[in-house]
């Protein structure tokens, strides 16, 4: 704490860190250096100082988000449980951080966000036998589940549904389904 300004000191890592909640709450539209040093209970200059202005700091954003799909590993004993356990786990990390992938997307960093995960599965569709050129394609398809599951979802979230949906129930039928096609590949192959 600053006895002369009565702000507290902090780090790139909190502001970082709290700039994200604020995305993730609020939109890209919300985040503020004003903001963000009021929730900090920190000096404007302190943020300036730690993560530059404010498109330095959604590079951050952005950034800490890519990291942070490299973090998602594959679980599962099987080639097609640790391919599913990839999906589920990007679906799951799309659908929490709307707002930043958003930016990410924004910032043309799409490709740079995805690929952690690309590049593990198509590991796992070697493993599986899938054939090379063929791999290519198995990743794209199931890239583009994914992230349509994400916008069934986002959809229904803004507009409703027609009729009801289980996107859960859905997402894990049609994952089945490629899952069965690329096994029968692998085993043709």
């Amino acid at each position: 704490m600053n006895a002369a300004t009565g702000t507290k000191s902090v780090t790139a890592d909190e502001v970082i860190e709290v700039a994200g909640r604020i995305v993730d709450t609020h939109g890209a539209d919300a985040l503020t250096m004003r903001r963000l040093a009021d929730e900090l209970g920190a000096a404007v200059t302190s943020i300036y100082w730690h993560v530059g202005n404010r498109d330095e700091l959604v590079d951050a954003l952005v950034d800490r988000l890519i990291a942070d799909m490299g973090t998602l590993r594959a679980r599962g004993a099987t080639p097609r449980e640790r391919i599913a356990s990839l999906a589920r786990a990007m679906r799951r990390q799309l659908l929490e951080r709307p707002q930043l992938v958003a930016l990410a997307h924004e910032r043309a960093r799409t490709p740079a966000m995805f690929q952690p995960v690309q590049d593990a599965i198509a590991r796992e569709l070697a493993v599986m036998g899938l054939p090379g050129d063929e791999t290519a394609l198995a990743l794209r398809a199931l890239q583009m589940h994914v992230i349509t599951s994400v916008l069934l979802i986002r959809s229904i979230d803004r507009f409703g549904a027609q009729e009801p949906v289980d996107a859960v129930e859905v997402f894990e039928f049609t994952l089945a389904a490629m899952l069965d096609a690329l096994e029968a590949r692998a085993r043709t192959a």
